[in-house]
C-alpha cells in the first residue's frame, strides 16, 4: 500500500512540474526557435497527427481518381487556397510560409504521396491544428475536396503548362521575395 501511495504521489510532483514549467513562460514557442525541445513537441505532434489522421480519415477512395477535368479543377483549388503554403515543383511558396514553424510538407514528396486518398481528403476538409492547415470543408464541398486530392496526387508528375499555370500571377510576390533576399 506505501509503495503504491508512493508511486501516485510521485506521478503527481512529476504532473505538477511539468505544469508549473509549462504555464511560466520559461517554453519558447516562437515560430523562428528550432532545436531543443521545441523539434521533441514538434515530432511527438506528429506522432499525434498522424495516428488521428489514420483513425479518422475516410476509407473511402476518390471518386475522382484518373479523371483529367477533376485534376484540372483540382488545380484551380490548389493554386487558390495551397500554392501559397506548399508549393509545387518549380513553383516556390509565398514569403509569409518560410516563416511557419513547422513548415508546411511539400505535397508532391514521398509522406504526402503515402497517404490514402481518404487521409489526403481528411486532412484538406478538417485541417491540423496548430500547424497552420486549415480545414476547407466549411467553405468547400466534398467534390472540390475529393478534386484537390486528385491533384495533389498528380503533382509529382505536373506538365510544363500546368506549372506555367500555377506561376500565372505570382510575379509581384516572387519579385517582392527576391528583393526582400537580396537585402538581407
Amino acid at each position: 500500500m506505501r509503495f503504491l501511495a508512493g508511486v501516485v504521489v510521485g506521478a503527481v510532483g512529476v504532473l505538477a512540474a511539468g505544469l508549473w514549467f509549462a504555464t511560466t513562460g520559461r517554453i519558447n514557442v516562437a515560430a523562428t526557435e528550432h532545436g531543443g525541445w521545441n523539434d521533441r513537441v514538434d515530432h511527438w505532434m506528429n506522432q499525434v497527427s498522424n495516428r488521428s489522421i489514420e483513425k479518422h480519415a475516410t476509407p473511402a477512395s476518390n471518386p475522382f481518381a484518373g479523371n483529367p477535368a477533376a485534376v484540372a479543377a483540382g488545380l484551380r483549388h490548389y493554386k487558390e487556397n495551397c500554392l501559397d503554403c506548399h508549393g509545387a515543383r518549380d513553383v516556390n511558396t509565398a514569403e509569409f510560409a518560410k516563416g511557419l514553424n513547422p513548415g508546411p510538407p511539400m505535397l508532391d514528396m514521398d509522406e504526402p504521396q503515402k497517404m490514402s486518398d481518404g487521409q489526403l481528403f481528411w486532412v484538406i476538409s478538417h485541417g491540423i491544428r496548430a500547424t497552420g492547415m486549415p480545414a476547407f470543408s466549411p467553405t468547400h464541398r466534398p467534390e472540390e475536396i475529393w478534386q484537390m486530392v486528385s491533384f495533389v496526387r498528380h503533382l509529382p508528375k505536373l506538365s510544363e503548362a500546368e506549372v506555367a499555370e500555377l506561376k500565372a500571377g505570382r510575379e509581384a510576390e516572387e519579385e517582392h521575395a527576391n528583393r526582400a533576399a537580396a537585402a538581407k
